[in-house]
C-alpha cells in the first residue's frame, strides 16, 4: 500500500470516528439517571416524572423534551448545560418553571431535589416540526 493511500485511509477512519463521537446523542433522563428520574404516568399527551435526590447527588448529562417542573422541596442546584454554561437554581416548594427542552447535568449543593416534571408531548412534536423544513 502506498504511503499516500495509507494516509488517506487513516484520515478517513479518523474522520468517521470523530463524526461518530460528535453525533452521539445525549440520553433521556430516565435512561441516563433512572434511580432519580422515575416515570409516574405516561399517556399520549404527557409523561410525568418524579425526581428525588439527597444533598450531594450528581446527575449525569441527560436530556428532557419541553416540560413544566414543579418543586415540592427546598434545594440549591448547580445546573451545567451541554455547552458548558453553568447556573445556580434555588428551588422552593411551589416553584414552577417552564423549560423549552434541555440537555444538562446537575449537582445538588444543598437541601433536596423533590420535583414533579410534566413533559408535554405536543410541545415536543411542535418543536420538532418547527425544525423540519
Amino acid at each position: 500500500m502506498s504511503k499516500t493511500l495509507f494516509r488517506s485511509a487513516a484520515l478517513a477512519v479518523l474522520a468517521l470516528c470523530a463524526a461518530g463521537a460528535g453525533a452521539q446523542e445525549i440520553q433521556d433522563s430516565t435512561v441516563a439517571d433512572p434511580d432519580v428520574h422515575q416515570v409516574m404516568l405516561e399517556n399520549d399527551h404527557v409523561r410525568v416524572l418524579r425526581a428525588l435526590a439527597a444533598h450531594g447527588y450528581k446527575s449525569p448529562m441527560h436530556s428532557h423534551p419541553p416540560l413544566l417542573v414543579v418543586s415540592l422541596g427546598t434545594g440549591r442546584v448547580r445546573i451545567t448545560q451541554a455547552d458548558g454554561k453553568k447556573q445556580i437554581l434555588d428551588l422552593q416548594p411551589g416553584t414552577a418553571i417552564w423549560i423549552d427542552g434541555t440537555q444538562h447535568s446537575w449537582e445538588l449543593l444543598a437541601g433536596e431535589v423533590n420535583v414533579v416534571a410534566v413533559e408535554v408531548k405536543a410541545a415536543k412534536a411542535a418543536k420538532t416540526a418547527a425544525k423540519t423544513p
